[in-house]
């Protein structure tokens, strides 16, 4: 079936563009420092901060994958969404490393092991950081171009030009006006976002038979592993255990979230921040898993679980209404594409390029390399997205490649804030060991990414205190 856009569609699409590119430009007059450029001044208030980090985290592919695992499993994917709600609120109430790393006024994840531990742990955790972001973000504007072409009505063959638009929009407002730029179209967006989640869910659940009738639709093609964890294999205690430490390590050292309580203006508003967007993270899970099993219940099972959302989409919205739903999908990808920019090329900037000149470079070179930063990680994702090819769902490959990193960055923030005995060759060794289980995943497809991911999450701490234990820093030479 085609897809039913039309003329008006075409004008809410391009209005939309016109008006995110025209925000994020007026933004770059309000730079007039690197803090400026990074941490919006370090100004950032309540609303404004739930938004952004809203609009960040409820990105297309977000969207996509999270529809996909329903689409997929059935109502038992909905734990994921528990998870990640539960641990971003008690990392909010507690203040868990978010507190510690706010306190001390740095701009990225990696500074903070510099200051703990030896620069170079702080290299080579923003070398990790970086490589696992841009992996991350190298794969949605492949995922995301797929989605919108079917949605939109175009063939195959144009899926590199609709990448290319979306990325050369976002790396332009983003590279001029950078976190001002992000905040403000993020708020823009947010606001658009919330209109079309709701649009979504209604023709969703009218053409799925509402609740009743996506029930009925899991028990036929799922029976009880749809509904129950014990019956679902892909969704067992392991599945939990590391999706919990997952999000755990996500809430707290993921440099794109946490560059936001970089920017708040104190501690306590940025513990709100975590509190009050929980809920939100619930629904940014959910929301999209109830589309995966309308989808389900509309067209059916489908080898290419990727493309059923749009393909369930140009189904029950009318002409007209498309449009506007667009440019809710595109408010989410663009919100998502400028916060990663702009914190893994300041990650580049910051803690990977500079400590190698081993010189001070001011703040207008500062500058300069991160927008630099910005279009040569452009160049790399679209590249990356075009060639790469899947061998697993979307979330799954997001949250192995997030394993890369993740492991090692909670257990050096962990153990450097709450352990006096973490010394420097712990740091080190909780890095490597974190990142070797997902390297061999990625190339032995065969290893479940499960299993990688929960081995990255005992091997790290278990480095981190026999690195610690053997060679404490006092018997490390400087």
């Amino acid at each position: 079936m085609g897809s039913t856009f039309g003329f008006i569609d075409w004008a809410f699409i391009i209005g939309f563009l016109i008006v995110s590119l025209s925000i994020g430009l007026f933004a770059r007059k309000q730079i007039d420092n690197v803090d400026d450029f990074l941490l919006v001044g370090r100004r950032l208030r309540s609303f404004r901060g739930i938004a952004t980090l809203a609009s960040t985290e409820m990105g297309l592919v977000t969207i996509i994958y999270f529809s996909e695992e329903a689409y997929s499993n059935g109502f038992v994917a909905i734990i994921a969404g528990i998870i990640a709600a539960l641990t971003m609120w008690v990392i909010g109430k507690t203040g868990f490393v978010i507190k510690h790393l706010r306190s001390l006024g740095i701009r990225t994840v990696p500074e903070y092991f510099q200051i703990r531990f030896r620069p170079g742990v702080r290299w080579i955790a923003g070398l990790l950081i970086f490589l696992t972001g841009i992996l991350n973000l190298g794969i949605f504007l492949q995922v995301e171009g797929k989605f919108l072409s079917i949605a939109m009505g175009f063939p195959a063959h144009t899926l590199p030009v609709i990448m290319g638009i979306i990325l050369v929009i976002v790396v332009s407002y983003t590279m001029l006006g950078g976190m001002y730029s992000v905040v403000i179209t993020d708020v823009f967006q947010f606001i658009i976002l919330l209109a079309g989640i709701v649009m979504i869910t209604y023709y969703s659940l009218v053409h799925a038979g509402g609740i009743k009738g996506m029930v009925t639709t899991v028990q036929v093609h799922y029976s009880d592993a749809g509904f129950n964890l014990r019956d679902a294999p892909r969704y067992g205690l392991l599945f939990i255990f590391w999706t919990a430490l997952y999000y755990t390590s996500g809430w707290s050292s993921w440099q794109p979230v946490v560059q936001r309580v970089f920017s708040m203006k104190d501690v306590a508003t940025a513990m709100k921040l975590y509190r009050i967007s929980s809920v939100f993270m619930f629904f940014r899970a959910c929301l999209p898993m109830l589309w995966g099993i309308a989808a389900l219940a509309v067209i059916g099972l489908i080898p290419e679980t990727q493309t059923a959302l749009p393909q369930m989409l140009i189904r029950i919205i009318p002409a007209g209404m498309m449009g506007f739903i667009m440019i809710g999908f595109l408010s989410a990808s663009m919100s998502t594409y400028d916060s990663y920019l702009l914190s893994f090329s300041a990650i580049l900037t910051q803690d990977i390029v500079a400590p190698l000149l081993k010189r001070q470079i001011d703040g207008k070179k500062r500058m300069f390399f991160i927008r630099t930063g910005i279009i040569v990680i452009g160049f790399f994702i679209y590249f990356w997205g075009i060639y790469y090819e899947f061998t697993e769902t979307v979330f799954r490959y997001i949250a192995l490649t997030g394993s890369l990193a993740f492991a090692g960055t909670l257990t050096g923030l962990v153990g450097g804030i709450y352990w006096k005995k973490a010394s420097t060759m712990g740091a080190y060794l909780a890095f490597i060991a974190s990142a070797i289980p997902p390297i061999v995943s990625l190339f032995v497809p065969e290893i479940s990414p499960t299993n990688a991911g929960l081995l990255s999450f005992v091997l790290a701490p278990i480095s981190m205190i026999i690195g610690s234990l053997l060679l404490p820093d006092s018997k490390i030479a400087s």
